[in-house]
């Protein structure tokens, strides 16, 4: 078994071999073309190996394909050879991905970075910022394409007695009728986390002079409501502040090379 592993891993460039039973079909030699360094790199992880699982390779082989049919919607003389910087940890993470958005997305930054008009938007970051996703997550970046904030409110109690206030609402959104999640009580650690990437900023004191958003997610957490039912008993007034999340240049060119 030992000398079978070794024989595997110094047969890595002819990994295809192992996925493809014709090499010679235009579209696998073009997958060839555009992977060779990258699979020249990835005795690091032993690929070969795991490819002996045949539940591993079905799911890699159902991957690869994804790939293939995005590099072949790139006009020939636009492919490019993907650097094994980029390539190599989307392979490996391809490997093991299982759900679909989350695919979707290595598998679109690993076409861009084998096209020569969006080779410059495939940043080796990204990789690491798709594998810190959740699928919720995944989704909310689909969701962000074309769009430049998300906007927020949050809703705070002033108390009966001196100053000081409650916070009733937390950067409340529509995001959770917009958008069908799967966990949607994570909504706020969802945006955090793009936060942290560097995804969105959130820009806090400050808002949008269109207060269509801002209306909607009044009338959506019922804000009369609220009032009617605190105040005065309980609290002063109710005050809304009315913020946003801006879609940073990071997140654009995340969104740009990841989601078509």
């Amino acid at each position: 078994m030992a000398n079978e592993i070794v024989e595997l891993v110094k047969a890595t460039p002819n990994i295809l071999g192992q996925v493809y039973n014709d090499l010679a079909q235009p579209s696998v030699k073009a997958v060839g073309n555009a992977l060779g360094t990258v699979f020249e790199f990835s005795t690091s992880f032993l690929l070969p190996v795991k490819l002996l699982n045949e539940k591993f390779k079905l799911n890699f082989t159902k991957r690869l394909n994804e790939y293939k049919e995005k590099l072949e919607q790139i006009p020939e003389e636009k492919r490019c050879e993907v650097h094994p910087q980029i390539g190599t940890p989307i392979i490996e993470k391809l490997s093991y991905t299982t759900n679909e958005e989350i695919a979707d997305l290595f598998t679109t930054l690993l076409a861009n970075a084998s096209d020569i008009d969006m080779v410059n938007t495939a940043h080796p970051s990204f990789v690491n910022m798709i594998e810190r996703m959740s699928p919720d997550e995944a989704r909310l970046l689909y969701y962000l394409k074309g769009k430049e904030d998300i906007q927020y409110c949050t809703f705070n109690a002033d108390v009966l007695e001196g100053k000081g206030f409650v916070t009733l609402l937390d950067h409340v959104t529509l995001l959770d009728s917009e958008v069908e999640l799967i966990f949607q009580q994570n909504i706020n650690a969802y945006l955090a986390n793009f936060v942290s990437m560097g995804i969105l900023k959130d820009m806090s004191g400050q808002s949008r002079m269109n207060k269509t958003i801002y209306n909607k997610i009044r009338e959506k957490y019922n804000l009369k409501g609220i009032e009617e039912q605190l105040v005065p008993h309980s609290f002063k007034s109710i005050s809304v502040k009315e913020s946003y999340y801006l879609v940073t240049d990071l997140g654009k060119l995340l969104i740009k090379a990841c989601i078509k």
